[in-house]
């Protein structure tokens, strides 16, 4: 090679290290494995409300952290309630996904952020962006994983047991009291009557099919209320002999809070969860003050973001899971791919187990 052409070698592999070092240097600092260029990922979105045949898995651009964030490779999804009420009845903005509880390892972390690190493996909350095979979040919504757990149980712990924790918390529950759980069944009812039988309180769990909760027993439930004919608040006053219980954990809404509240002692408190059942209760105020009831709404989200009790609790539940102390039951598991039929199986009745949707 001639000195000429070594020369404009030479200046060519000067200007891109040149052109490197600059990209390098404008790059946000402490942004942990940045990607100046974003990839496509795909990703669920739906053009309207609907059953679960509306969902479609589209291509949509990966998400720019803030400083405060994660992003993270999304390996299992918890399909939640709360997935299949925005799916029935909320719109999409342009470029949002559906999905609350997500898992998978962390692949940018954000310059303030200095509790994780690139390569580890968390649980994941948002209001949107689960669905997707990328999805970033706040890392206050983020929980480590112990070592061996499922990464399909870890994204179901923070939305089921951390609510249900949550609540036996706000309810100040103590050994040997009693609490009614209305919809045991259910994700966080199950969690529920672990936990406050863990505790060592007497449970009582109400749903609609018996074998449902004959097999709860085996999670702890001392107490099971069929749901039909009786409501569950005679049920319940029948099966104490007139007294009442010190905790009233309601996972559905509707009729059932009013009835519940009318079987708690006085100076109980009811912990309202679910509003599945129906949005809007009828509630005797009078009824609520004479007998000095304290009634609290129970929204676990918001909470990690400004109690540290509400995280630690989560991660105390995250140790107990991989312990197998606590159980989160699987009925079935999708691929992404599939999340139509995923939908139509978390919407079947009498299953008792969690659905859940796996990103290769």
């Amino acid at each position: 090679m001639s000195d000429i052409m070594m020369g404009l070698c030479l200046i060519h592999v000067k200007a891109a290290y040149q052109h490197i070092t600059r990209l390098i240097t404008i790059l946000p600092v402490g942004v942990i494995n940045p990607r100046k260029w974003r990839d496509e990922m795909k990703a669920v979105s739906y053009p309207q409300p609907g059953g679960p045949e509306v969902l479609q898995l589209v291509d949509i651009a990966e998400p720019e952290i803030k400083p405060n964030e994660l992003l993270v490779a999304v390996e299992a999804i918890s399909i939640e309630g709360g997935d299949i009420i925005s799916r029935n009845s909320q719109r999409l903005q342009a470029g949002e996904t559906l999905g609350y509880a997500a898992a998978g390892t962390i692949l940018e972390v954000g310059a303030e952020v200095n509790e994780f690190v690139v390569g580890q493996k968390v649980a994941t909350f948002n209001w949107r962006g689960a669905y997707a095979e990328r999805r970033a979040v706040a890392a206050y919504n983020c929980f480590p994983i112990p070592e061996g757990l499922d990464p399909r149980i870890a994204a179901a712990i923070p939305v089921g047991p951390g609510t249900a924790a949550w609540a036996i918390h706000l309810g100040k529950l103590q050994p040997g009291q009693t609490v009614l759980i209305l919809g045991a069944a259910g994700g966080v009812g199950m969690a529920a009557v672990q936990l406050a039988s863990r505790l060592g309180a007497r449970v009582i769990g109400t749903g609609t099919r018996p074998e449902s909760l004959e097999k709860l027993r085996g999670f702890g439930l001392n107490d099971a209320i069929v749901v039909g004919e009786k409501q569950a608040g005679e049920q319940v006053r029948e099966l104490l002999g007139g007294n009442k219980v010190d905790l009233l954990i309601d996972t559905i809404g509707g009729d059932a809070l009013p009835d519940g509240i009318e079987v708690l002692k006085d100076g109980g408190t009811a912990i309202l969860i679910g509003i599945l059942a129906g949005r809007n209760q009828m509630i005797d105020a009078e009824y609520l003050l004479l007998h000095r009831i304290t009634l609290i709404g129970c929204l676990l989200g918001p909470e990690w973001g400004e109690k540290a009790i509400a995280r630690e609790l989560v991660n105390e539940l995250m140790v107990m899971a991989a312990k197998r102390e606590l159980i989160v039951p699987v009925d079935s598991t999708f691929p992404l791919e599939q999340v139509v039929e995923a939908h139509r199986r978390a919407e079947t009745r009498g299953r008792l187990g969690r659905v859940f949707i796996t990103v290769e």
